[in-house]
């Protein structure tokens, strides 16, 4: 029988290895069959809340194992499961509450003091992970622990399943400011996971060590290609213990590693103080490595092929270079993937497959449904493509092609910021740094930086001097930390155009050198009227 949901990977795990290790999370590990009968629980517990097919749920949780049961117990029901990167300030989830129009919220029972006080929403049903203080604790709810505690509950059909129902709304940084929440169906993450995990030859004899956050496509792929093949996933809530961290991926013998770049400059000082002989794969993908960082890893990793990989969360992965093809290609991203076109459209609107530099154009089953209540953005993104009838992806990237049909991306054609393997839309920023009493303009952006890839810098004109220390405590209340600038620039008057705007590319120019990143504080320019501070 043909896979048409992303459930059926997960009871064909539990059925067939029912003993074997699905889940590790520090001393925790889960089974294949006690993570199906969690799954089962909690989906049960979930339709008792009133949630039913094409129903949006939000998860905002950590990496972990409720995450993964969450994440299941979701696509059980037939309902969107939509993550919520637990960085998220306050401010922003109630605007994914109500754009994604959802009435069940599941979160960190540390966060439930902060929840009552911030969400206004009578409809909503929150469920937290443990139970809250009983103080805090104003919800008739079971918390997720003591509904995997419950009695087992038997499976039911997936009656009417399709495969282009709605699995996933994730929400991604847009030009606009506001997140665009991209609709990700069965079969785009069905394809998306095959076509992934058929390149990279996993096997259920794999050990995939994750600690990419799993609210953002490429850490959540990882659950999702793990129950596709019977591997077991490390979890590791975040990098922010490094040591702890890779002492967790030798000590389980990982064998498989996905990393984004800035994950190798930590990881590098520290890699000799560990065996790693068991990693027989290294996957990158969010920015580009530079040749000299897969020179690192190749040194760091000798016994490990290296993937070096592009995508975007409107399609998952574009593209994968072939470990054999690496020495001589470091530049480039690679092919597209299995069950995938692609091709790039110049200036003057001609397509081209081999030698030409273009906009990037990604055709196949991974393209996502569209723009959740935007379509305008989705008209934008989403075109008639060479057959009738159907639509193609215009990335916004600007990407080329050589003579073999290898591909290299150069830069984008919006203004999204790529820094730490997430993307910002200084709009977004701006829009926050505007609110801060003083401020008259403000203009955000990115500054090529060897780890960050895009450092964020914010260059602010002020009415009147301000409080660095408020304002990096303001970006803290309301933007999630990949997006808060790493440095600001101040100055009475931004240079402007001929309309009046500011000149955005006179900025880098404006910049002082950067001696020392970790200097935090502001210094007075000589001669001018420009503060500087960093902040790291």
């Amino acid at each position: 029988m043909s896979t048409t949901h992303l459930t059926q990977w997960l009871v064909q795990a539990a059925q067939q290895f029912p003993d074997k290790t699905a889940l590790i999370e520090g001393e925790e590990a889960v089974t294949w069959a006690a993570l199906y009968q969690r799954v089962l629980n909690t989906a049960d517990y979930l339709r008792q809340q009133q949630v039913e097919r094409g129903d949006r749920v939000l998860v905002w949780l950590p990496n972990g194992v409720d995450f993964v049961v969450c994440f299941w117990a979701v696509q059980y029901l037939q309902a969107v499961f939509v993550p919520v990167n637990p960085d998220t300030p306050l401010s922003r989830l109630n605007w994914l509450l109500d754009n994604a129009a959802s009435h069940l919220l599941i979160a960190q029972a540390g966060q439930a003091v902060a929840l009552a006080a911030a969400v206004d929403n009578p409809a909503l049903t929150v469920l937290f992970d443990k139970a809250p203080d009983a103080q805090e604790n104003h919800s008739p709810s079971l918390s997720l622990q003591q509904i995997a505690a419950l009695p087992p509950t038997r499976p039911w059909p997936l009656l009417g399943a399709l495969d282009i129902d709605l699995a996933c709304l994730i929400y991604t940084s847009g030009s606009t400011g506001d997140p665009k929440g991209v609709m990700l169906t069965q079969r785009n993450m069905l394809s998306a996971a095959d076509s992934v995990a058929t390149y990279l030859q996993l096997t259920a004899s794999d050990r995939v060590f994750c600690t990419i956050p799993m609210s953002f496509d490429y850490g959540l792929y990882q659950a999702i290609m793990t129950a596709k093949v019977a591997a077991t996933l490390i979890i590791e809530r975040d990098f922010s213990r490094p040591l702890f961290a890779l002492k967790q991926l030798a000590k389980h013998r990982a064998t498989v590693l996905p990393i984004v770049p800035t994950l190798l400059a930590i990881i590098a000082p520290l890699a000799k103080r560990y065996d790693f002989s068991s990693l027989r794969k290294i996957t990158n993908t969010a920015a580009a490595l530079h040749p000299s960082d897969i020179d690192l890893l190749i040194s760091l990793f000798p016994h490990a092929e290296i993937f070096s990989m592009y995508g975007l969360t409107e399609c998952h992965r574009c593209t994968w270079l072939p470990p054999a093809l690496l020495a001589q290609h470091k530049d480039s991203v690679g092919y597209a993937i299995p069950n995938t076109e692609l091709w790039v459209i110049d200036d003057e609107g001609v397509a081209h497959r081999s030698n030409a530099t273009g906009e990037l154009v990604i055709r196949g089953a991974t393209v996502m449904r569209g723009y959740w209540r935007n379509p305008e953005q989705t008209a934008k993104k989403l075109r008639p493509g060479p057959l009738p009838g159907e639509s193609v992806l215009h990335t916004g990237d600007i990407c080329r092609l050589d003579e073999q049909g290898l591909l290299y991306f150069l830069s984008r054609t919006d203004d999204i910021l790529k820094t730490n393997g997430e993307k910002v839309a200084p709009r977004e920023v701006e829009s926050v740094l505007k609110r801060m009493p003083g401020v008259r303009q403000v203009a955000v952006i990115g500054v090529a930086h060897p780890v960050y890839g895009d450092e964020i810098v914010a260059c602010i004109e002020c009415l009147e001097p301000l409080d660095i220390a408020q304002l990096k405590a303001f970006c803290q209340a309301h933007l999630e930390a990949y997006k808060r600038p790493h440095r600001y620039y101040f100055s009475q008057a931004l240079p402007k155009n001929n309309n009046g705007k500011v000149d955005r590319g006179q900025l880098p120019s404006l910049l002082p050198r950067r001696e020392n990143n970790l200097n935090v504080g502001c210094t007075q320019q000589a001669g001018s009227n420009h503060v500087y501070a960093n902040h790291h």
